[in-house]
């Protein structure tokens, strides 16, 4: 490994200096899928810190269980991905979510609620009240927001469709997403739809009816054989001894028209760099190179977040789990005494079937966030006592303990995007637009999804095909 790097470092020899490789710091989904665009158009090297490549996106095989430990699949609707699947031969073992998966839950008010994803839903709906209801029909009549103004996710919803959409149905989700707080988030960062809706057909209900959709995502939920891991470990098995485990970037810098990456294996010179490493470790490579993209990189928020997984046989409460899964709703009306800072439960057996075994019930509950960070960092057995007062609340008394339990944390795990996000990220655009062969990408920046990271992964390989000739 060290002599890999001290090679490309110390060749000084009367042979041809070998042309030098695109350096990618960072091997999870960003930098693998720029890796994978790259693979076969310039010589290349990534550096991961970790004795394992994947970052987040990693599941874990236990006893004829798939466990992932983060991202659970990503949505059909990107084309990037679906280059990107085709790219490594995984096209055949794309799984889709089963139909169970289109029941989505809310729980509010001490009982579950069907998701409302279109207005005749919302017009049966128990989730919010008759006069929230009332209040929708104001929605058609309210001026644009302002063009200029960086609101916030939580502000937006209020002003136009009232506080209770915030607290039990858009709050709710923002927490599944992003395990962010709406009040915030950057609606313009988080969601541009949202913003472009209100200012091309300044209401969100005339723009449904004309577009003719509802709530629902688009696009579908998939993942491959062997869970969402199993992409990550295909596309660095694929780069072979172009990645190297265990060897982090120490330092980063730039003299006579290359980059110089520093490890403590040694140093490595680099026709150009694609930082895809997390927001902190941009952030510390980039200080001696441009303060001022350090200092964006250092103001993106990053939430810990604490995943549970757990089996259960079947008849484990007085009420099966079916559906795609349960997010709470905000304050009051969402909490469960002593399960604070449980922000959902997803019904893993139920979404893709194949991932459990067929006498248990597979679940992965998601606790702390940007709303709750506090109790990602409880210990292990107060987060299982909080997963079991939420599970038993929803689904009834609980009759047999779990099969198997476990937990999976991530301290900086979701960044966020809060108010002045696209400021951020303009910075860094702008220190990448000053030094040539230098870029940046990973889903503090534009996106937080496995396909998002598939298509900037893609984009920045080919601004660094363009740049290399």
């Amino acid at each position: 490994m060290s002599d890999k790097l001290q090679t490309v470092h110390t060749h000084t020899g009367g042979e041809p200096e070998p042309e030098l490789p695109v350096v990618i710091i960072g091997a999870g989904i960003s930098g693998l899928a720029a890796a994978t665009f790259l693979d076969g158009h310039v010589p290349l090297l990534v550096l991961e810190a970790g004795a394992r490549a994947g970052g987040n996106v990693q599941s874990d095989s236990v006893d004829g269980r798939v466990l992932d430990r983060a991202a659970n699949g990503w949505l059909d609707n990107e084309p990037a991905m679906e280059r990107l699947l085709e790219l490594v031969g995984l096209t055949e073992q794309v799984v889709s979510a089963g139909p169970k998966a289109s029941v989505r839950w809310i729980w509010a008010d001490g009982a579950l609620h069907a998701a409302p994803l279109s207005p005749p839903a919302l017009a049966r709906s128990g989730l919010v009240g008759a006069g929230a209801k009332l209040r929708l029909l104001l929605e058609p009549f309210l001026a644009r927001g302002p063009a200029d103004v960086d609101e916030t996710v939580g502000a937006f919803v209020r002003r136009r469709l009232g506080p209770a959409f915030v607290e039990r149905l858009v709050g709710p989700m923002v927490a599944g997403i992003y395990a962010a707080d709406p009040d915030q988030l950057s609606l313009r960062a988080a969601f541009e739809r949202m913003y472009q809706l209100e200012q091309e057909h300044r209401s969100l209900i005339l723009a449904a009816l004309k577009l003719r959709r509802g709530g629902a995502p688009p696009g579908h939920l998939q993942t491959v054989e062997g869970g969402a891991g199993a992409l990550t470990a295909h596309l660095a098995a694929r780069l072979g001894d172009q990645l190297l485990l265990e060897t982090p970037a120490t330092s980063l810098e730039q003299r006579r028209g290359r980059w110089r990456v520093h490890t403590p294996s040694g140093a490595v010179d680099a026709r150009a760099v694609i930082l895809a490493c997390p927001a902190p470790a941009q952030a510390r490579l980039t200080r001696g190179v441009d303060t001022a993209a350090a200092a964006a990189l250092d103001a993106i928020p990053m939430a810990p977040v604490a995943v549970v997984a757990s089996a259960w046989p079947k008849g484990a409460w007085d009420h099966q789990p079916d559906g795609f899964g349960v997010l709470h709703a905000r304050g009051a009306a969402g909490t469960i005494d002593g399960a604070e800072g449980v922000l959902g439960t997803l019904f893993t057996s139920c979404v893709f079937p194949a991932q459990g075994r067929s006498d248990e019930v597979l679940l992965r509950t998601i606790l702390g966030g940007a709303v709750a960070p506090e109790v990602a960092a409880l210990d292990d057995q107060q987060l299982i006592a909080r997963v079991r007062r939420a599970l038993s609340a929803m689904f009834g008394q609980e009759r047999a303990d779990p099969a198997l339990v476990r937990i999976f944390r991530h301290p900086a795990g979701i960044p966020q995007y809060t108010v002045g996000h696209l400021q951020r990220v303009a910075s860094v655009r702008a220190a990448q637009a000053r030094h040539q062969g230098l870029y940046f990408v990973g889903n503090h920046l534009q996106g937080i999804g496995v396909k998002d990271c598939a298509r900037e992964g893609e984009k920045v390989a080919g601004q660094v095909r363009a740049y290399c000739g």
